[in-house]
């Protein structure tokens, strides 16, 4: 498919990004860095908070709505003519379309260097037919167990699949069960594997995105910007500073824009790695006031045991509700309130199976007790409160995440 396109492999160096934590935070600061550096980047991200242009861009510029609509019909056509002439051509799926029309673009706009994010696991991931320079695996920990096995070896196995021969291999923090598996793929394939422990450049203390999680995510993206420089890269540290200064991520412990009280706070955590480091911040999300009112709603195949024993000691509220996900099942907001109720948690459990009336709710009672609020437990719920501050039509238009509307502005 990608021939038919013209896309040659070697068009331009790629990062390739997995991990179960930390993989879209460190995909966007390898981006910011090099940016900072003066090369033209393009970033793929999954999944998308609201709308689909925010999976690419080049520089700080999400993909034109026009140019992503006429690359999408030049994928599907030469898709079509490829079937034609072939019957026994295996048909794209959604996500080896997005991965097809990706590359291709890229290579449109002349990127210097790509850095592409895993959707999920690594080795049958739709991202996988790429060459890299440098592959990443941020972290291994407990998650999408139905299609990535039950056990964290299980779960390194697929995320090890993205280390290739020829490339440098960064590996975050990794349990030693995860570190085997992946040290036995390395030998495979005959490649050095690098720890941010051996960099010689430490992540700045002061990093745009907050939370301290962010400083390991940060230490990852230096040691890949440290590997990218043995192959051609000229990164100064100035570089480094600037881009870890400045990147940042929609739907990752992102504050709202202050409109009043009270303080409302949008993290996509949705496995107990992700939620365990998202209370790990909970002065910085109550402030001087008491624990937050948390709205709370997940997908069904997730862990909501450890979600909800996590999230129960940092909340004076909880209410549930449901995030509504196209072709994905979410979890009832009956059965997660239940959840809570059968925990250990001592406060109130409402209910409220809208999440903008949810939203509504925990400001109302976050006000009265001089609260933030905290929305998280899924991707999909952060992106659908997310659009009360930042419409998706002006996503597309203004071509960022942050989109200015009216007098306001992002902090």
């Amino acid at each position: 498919m990608l021939a038919s396109l013209d896309y040659s492999p070697s068009a331009y160096p790629i990062v390739h990004i997995t991990g179960t934590s930390g993989k879209g935070s460190t995909a966007a600061s390898v981006a910011a860095i090099l940016t900072a550096a003066g090369y033209r980047v393009g970033l793929r991200t999954s999944p998308y908070l609201q709308v689909a242009t925010e999976k690419l861009q080049v520089g700080s510029l999400l993909v034109d709505g026009s140019a992503l609509d006429r690359i999408s019909a030049l994928v599907t056509n030469a898709h079509n003519s490829l079937l034609t002439r072939d019957g026994s051509v295996q048909r794209l799926g959604h996500a080896e379309a997005w991965i097809v029309l990706s590359l291709v673009w890229f290579a449109e706009r002349n990127v210097d260097a790509a850095i592409i994010e895993v959707g999920a696991g690594g080795r049958f991931d739709s991202t996988n037919i790429v060459q890299p320079t440098v592959s990443v695996i941020t972290s291994v920990g407990v998650d999408h167990v139905a299609t990535l096995g039950p056990t964290i070896a299980d779960i390194a196995w697929h995320k090890a699949g993205i280390i290739k021969p020829g490339a440098t291999v960064i590996v975050g923090d990794t349990p030693a069960e995860a570190w085997k598996v992946i040290l036995d793929e390395a030998a495979a394939a005959d490649v050095r594997i690098v720890r941010p422990s051996s960099m010689q450049v430490s992540p700045p203390k002061m990093l745009r995105m907050p939370g301290a999680f962010q400083q390991q995510n940060a230490a990852v993206a230096i040691a890949t910007i440290e590997a990218l420089g043995h192959h051609g890269f000229t990164i100064p540290k100035s570089a480094i500073e600037t881009g870890l200064s400045e990147v940042r991520l929609p739907g990752r412990l992102e504050r709202m824009p202050h409109l009043g009280s009270p303080i409302v706070w949008i993290d996509g955590a949705h496995n107990a790695d992700k939620i365990a480091a998202l209370t790990g911040e909970i002065e910085l999300i109550a402030g001087d006031g008491p624990l937050p009112v948390v709205v709370v709603g997940m997908l069904g195949a997730k862990d909501t045991r450890s979600i909800v024993s996590k999230l129960a000691p940092i909340s004076s509220t909880i209410i549930a509700t449901q995030p509504s996900v196209i072709g994905r099942t979410s979890l009832s907001a009956e059965v997660l309130a239940a959840q809570v109720q059968a925990s250990a948690f001592s406060g109130t459990v409402l209910l409220e199976l809208d999440p903008h009336a949810a939203l509504h709710r925990a400001e109302s009672l976050a006000k009265a007790q001089g609260a933030s609020v905290l929305v998280t437990g899924s991707m999909y719920l952060a992106g659908q409160v997310r659009r009360r501050w930042y419409p998706d039509a002006e996503i597309v238009l203004q071509r960022t995440p942050w989109p200015i509307i009216g007098a306001e502005r992002p902090l």
